[in-house]
């Protein structure tokens, strides 16, 4: 394709659809923040130089991606404004998992503790397979979620990227599909948990930990830090659910 991505959802079925520019890969992956709740319709999105940035794609590319959406009638395109998203209806484009249902299907406590199973043995794999690269790019998606502090929705898309990007350094492509699935799992109440004073440093400070192990390549560590992230996600998850009226920790 000539372009290298941060993020790549579905590596291992792209690579087997013959033609598919990364342009088109960028409109799923926007398709799928919409799909899964990290965008609502009325949202306006990051700018194009932002997007790129957590993508790892060039302006150009993103561009191209918006307008794949804009005519399907999913993003608006004004001249001289930020892109807004006009309708939650991605079709073909939303990730199979969640477009199915079967992620739904299963309660909060058995995705979380599928989770935290899931990333533990995940994390064995990544921190011996991730490369120079990888730790690169997830050093500077913190960088970018540092200014998001006051901004949910970038904040999201950059920790998205940020998440996916450590599930792909694993090399197992089954296991990095199957966590970015259970990441996906109620991104839209998890969008309203993080506007919480203080919930984005925190989400940071635990991303700079699990960075720290990788960096140093500690399976142990990795697997304890990403694992007291995930409680935390539950616990607010769980917290907002029986307080809908109130803002939850995380």
């Amino acid at each position: 394709m000539g372009e290298t991505t941060i993020l790549d959802m579905h590596s291992t079925s792209l690579d087997k659809v013959a033609h598919r520019s990364v342009k088109d890969e960028v409109a799923e992956r926007i398709a799928t923040l919409i799909a899964t709740g990290v965008l609502s319709v009325g949202d306006v999105l990051p700018s194009e130089r932002d997007l790129a940035a957590t993508m790892g794609v060039s302006r150009e590319t993103v561009r191209g991606a918006l307008l794949i959406l804009s005519t399907k009638g999913i993003v608006s395109i004004v001249q001289g404004a930020r892109t807004k998203v006009v309708s939650g209806d991605v079709g073909e484009l939303g990730m199979s998992a969640l477009s199915n249902g079967r992620v739904t299907d299963y309660s909060l406590k058995d995705v979380h503790e599928g989770r935290l199973m899931v990333e533990a043995r995940l994390s064995e794999l990544a921190a011996a397979r991730i490369d120079a690269k990888a730790l690169d790019a997830l050093s500077d998606l913190i960088k970018m979620q540092e200014k998001a502090t006051d901004d949910p929705v970038n904040f999201l898309i950059a920790d998205r990227a940020f998440h996916i990007a450590i599930y792909q350094s694993c090399g197992n492509a089954l296991l990095s599909d199957l966590a970015t699935t259970l990441y996906s799992y109620q991104l839209d109440d998890r969008r309203r948990a993080i506007g919480k004073p203080g919930a984005i440093a925190q989400s940071i400070a635990d991303h700079r930990l699990i960075l720290a192990a990788l960096m140093a390549r500690d399976a142990k560590a990795l697997a304890a830090a990403m694992g007291v992230h995930e409680r935390r996600i539950y616990d607010s998850t769980c917290e907002l659910l029986a307080n809908p009226t109130k803002e939850a920790n995380i």
